[in-house]
């Protein structure tokens, strides 16, 4: 049962946080109707922990353990009355509706914790496995009646949504919570209600149903956009979410393995702590991992150039100073020229070593600006120009459209030459490193 509540728990997390996301990311006339959306990721972290402390509990932690008993019977009925506040708050019944059902689980809530034992008994702390003794009585139906009438209310508001939607954003992120909550609901009322007459084993399959519906809900909305994710720990929040998704993904995976592997067998609590030390450092390495592999793509592809990634280095969004020197050998190894050279200011920044002559430097300064596009028109049976081994050169302009440098490209390492698409590419890179420069050039000159 430890990688139960671990995994309990870490959902758990994941489901506030998304709740908390969408509270903060919204617009101000979608305030009200996330706040519901949060307050039902509140209720269902609050399930899912007191489940999962439920579950690893001993005998010798004593009668506290009833309130996290009393927090999951109280916490499942909030959390559905919340997602029907989010999702028909306006709708011409919505807000009348969910005030009926919010009135009706605040007094079903209430009845119940003034007198816990109309729903169980006992609580059984053993060795063997935790469970409850349940109380089959009237209160017992009333509690089931009133989800086999909110569940049913909450997809039929659902659908009402997914038809008349003209959105097909908000259609696919509805579409999406009315297939989770249909399925998450059936399971919660099968795993939390009818099954522990018979077996406590499963119960925490319910609010890890609910949770994984929330969090698939959350990533449609970031999917397609509903949020405006602004502010930089809304985003860290948003990229938390996704990531530890999938660290619980895995997690799911490799306690299915080792199941299978091992015939029914459960790993070890030392086996869990190092298979998550393991997901924090990939976790952690993978924006290193993700920059490594787009360098290795970028340089070994000679057949094509990875716009992507040189567009990203040049852009130079950490703010660092630019050293044209290095921003030529950077060129020529990922644009996949035997030589790149930037000439600015009556000087030629090589990728590599390049001498040119005064004559070659006078030959550069007196090639004819063209009157649109980049690429210069140059007289190849120059003789000056054949010794300079060159194959083209680009001019560079600054915002205004005035020309201030030239760059220069030697042969391309794809022999058969680039194609109409490599081309554009080329003439994009070249106008993004001409601003640039321009941008160096003019921080200089204040």
């Amino acid at each position: 049962m430890q990688l139960v509540a671990i995994l309990l728990i870490t959902v758990s997390i994941l489901t506030l946080l998304s709740g908390a996301t969408v509270f903060f990311g919204a617009r101000k006339d979608e305030r009200v109707r996330s706040l519901w959306f949060f307050i039902a990721t509140i209720f269902a972290t609050a399930w899912m922990v007191a489940i999962s402390l439920f579950l690893v509990a001993s005998p010798e932690w004593g009668s506290w353990i009833q309130g996290c008993v009393n927090l999951t019977y109280v916490g499942a009925i909030f959390i559905d009355i919340a997602l029907l506040g989010y999702i028909c708050w306006k709708q011409k019944y919505g807000k009348p509706i969910t005030f009926v059902f919010l009135l009706l689980g605040t007094a079903l809530a209430v009845a119940f914790l003034l007198d816990p034992s109309q729903l169980y008994t006992s609580i059984n702390l053993t060795h063997a496995g935790n469970s409850l003794t349940t109380n089959i009585g009237t209160f017992y139906f009333i509690y089931i009646a009133f989800f086999c009438a909110l569940v049913p209310t909450v997809m039929f508001s659902l659908l009402r949504q997914v038809l008349k939607s003209s959105s097909s954003r908000i259609r696919s992120s509805n579409l999406v919570l009315l297939i989770g909550f249909g399925i998450s609901g059936t399971m919660s009322l099968v795993f939390n209600l009818i099954l522990p007459l018979w077996t406590w084993n499963y119960v925490w399959l319910g609010p890890l149903a609910i949770s994984t519906t929330i969090i698939a809900f959350y990533y449609t909305i970031l999917r397609y956009h509903a949020l405006n994710l602004c502010s930089r720990w809304l985003k860290a929040f948003s990229y938390i979410v996704v990531v530890a998704s999938a660290a619980v993904i895995y997690m799911v995976i490799f306690a299915v393995v080792f199941w299978a592997l091992f015939r029914g067998a459960t790993p070890s609590t030392e086996v869990i702590i190092l298979n998550f030390i393991m997901i924090i450092i990939v976790v952690a390495l993978l924006p290193a991992v993700s920059e490594l592999s787009m360098f290795i793509k970028s340089l070994i592809s000679s057949q094509q150039i990875d716009m992507v990634y040189i567009i990203k280095k040049i852009a130079n969004p950490s703010g660092r100073s630019i050293n044209i020197k290095e921003l030529a050998g950077f060129l020529a190894e990922h644009m996949h020229f035997d030589y790149v050279g930037i000439f600015v200011d009556g000087q030629i920044y090589s990728s590599n070593p390049h001498k040119f002559t005064a004559d070659d430097i006078k030959f550069l300064s007196q090639i004819k600006i063209p009157k649109e596009g980049i690429w210069q028109e140059i007289d190849e049976t120059s003789e000056v120009w054949k010794q300079m081994d060159l194959s083209c050169t680009a001019v560079l302009k600054d915002g205004t459209g005035t020309p201030y440098g030239q760059i220069l490209f030697g042969a391309p390492a794809n022999k058969s030459g680039l194609s109409s698409r490599e081309v554009v590419k080329v003439e994009t890179i070249v106008n993004l490193v001409a601003m640039s420069i321009d941008s160096k050039i003019h921080k200089k000159a204040k």
